[in-house]
């Protein structure tokens, strides 16, 4: 007489456990995308904000605007501005040091100028001020243009 059981089998556990790593492994990968995504944009929050700081800044020394005019920030020893600018230049080395604290030293690719232009719009002189910044990856760039009266 048989005694009629209900019982895994050494297949059907190997299955279950094949679907269960499946699930773990497809878990795994979305959290590493989501955190690899998450990095990218938290990078290009940073670089935003110091654009907002760099063009902030500009705007509150409209005088001497067009001294930062080509700056390069990618090499905080080799910035120079004119004599008699020190608070230009002190402001210039903050904001490259910030930005080799938060990105890192210059790589080739890597994007770190500001350009002031003085142009005429109808009948009024402005000054338009871009900031690029870059680090890390091309796909952490920051692009901020600002326009502004030129008294």
């Amino acid at each position: 007489m048989q005694n009629p059981k209900q019982a895994f089998t050494l297949i059907e556990s190997l299955v279950s456990v094949v679907v269960m790593a499946i699930g773990f492994a497809g878990v795994y990968t979305l959290v590493s995308t989501s955190n690899a995504v998450m990095n990218d944009a938290i990078e290009r929050q940073k670089l935003s904000f110091q654009a907002s700081e760099i063009i902030e800044s500009l705007h509150a020394d409209q005088p001497n605007i067009l001294e930062y005019n080509g700056k390069d920030l990618s090499q905080c020893n080799n910035i120079k501005v004119n004599k008699g600018k020190e608070d230009q230049l002190t402001r210039l080395k903050a904001w490259c040091q910030k930005l080799q604290g938060e990105l890192g030293d210059k790589r080739n690719q890597d994007k770190r100028f500001i350009r002031v232009v003085k142009t005429k719009v109808g009948d009024k002189n402005v000054y338009v001020v871009s900031i690029e910044l870059s680090g890390k990856s091309d796909k952490k760039t920051v692009f901020m243009k600002r326009v502004f009266n030129a008294n």
